[in-house]
């Protein structure tokens, strides 16, 4: 893996659950680190945790101008991982009485990744790589309602690959997370989940925001991956 040290890190998502996790694994190796996210005192109170030198920036990534605005203050950076999710699970509604609203949300996923990478890639050094967030639902569609996020989390990764053609060297590399105990689910429903995962899941337990960080850190700083798409799943697309 390369070493990290120094190196200007930009994290979308970082106030809370992998971003959080992945900026202390990078501030832990001496990386610079951007913490970017909607809430500034999320960021201020992540920020404060971490060991080495860090700069917070707020930032609405479905806003193409906070987007850009954001990227020229940042600079030339190294790497770059989005994994923020703009309220996925308040987007269920199934096909018959979808309404165009939630149908149109339900793409956010896809236009928040677009902004983002366009504005990143006039700035991201050429020996530099971007890991984005897409879903395990790309192989094992959810059923409940999920349809237009699932049909975003697909745009997410064949994008994606388009781009590490089109960007490189820069290196583009896709996560696929299966279900994670993060933010985005309330305390019941996450208690809920961990039973789940207990019970149906080969490794036995929910994901957590730290083993995905993990799959992030080792895609970004392996020099030889791109246009790959990693599950990370808890072994969810073998039941």
């Amino acid at each position: 893996m390369i070493p990290v040290e120094n190196k200007k890190v930009v994290i979308v998502g970082a106030s809370s659950g992998i971003g959080k996790a992945l900026s202390h694994m990078f501030s832990d190796k001496g990386a610079i680190v951007y913490l970017v996210s909607r809430t500034k005192e999320k960021l201020e109170a992540v920020q404060k945790e971490l060991k080495g030198k860090s700069y917070v920036f707020t930032m609405d990534m479905l806003n193409d101008s906070s987007v850009e605005e954001t990227f020229e203050k940042i600079g030339h950076f190294d790497y770059l991982s989005i994994s923020a999710v703009a309220d996925e699970t308040k987007l269920m509604s199934p096909i018959k009485s979808m309404s165009n609203t939630i149908a149109h949300r339900g793409m956010e996923k896809f236009w928040g990744t677009f902004n983002v990478t366009r504005a990143a890639s006039k700035y991201i050094n050429q020996d530099g790589a971007i890991v984005v967030t897409s879903s395990i639902s790309i192989y094992r569609p959810s059923k409940n309602g999920a349809s237009i996020m699932n049909a975003a989390s697909a745009a997410v990764a064949t994008y994606s690959k388009s781009l590490a053609l089109e960007i490189a060297p820069v290196r583009v590399n896709i996560i696929a997370p299966g279900v994670v105990g993060t933010g985005v689910w309330t305390e019941q429903e996450k208690e809920s989940y961990k039973e789940w995962g207990k019970n149906t899941l080969p490794i036995k337990h929910l994901g957590k925001p730290e083993e995905l960080a993990y799959a992030y850190y080792s895609t970004l700083t392996n020099p030889y991956m791109t246009g790959s798409i990693i599950s990370v799943d808890g072994g969810l697309t073998m039941i």
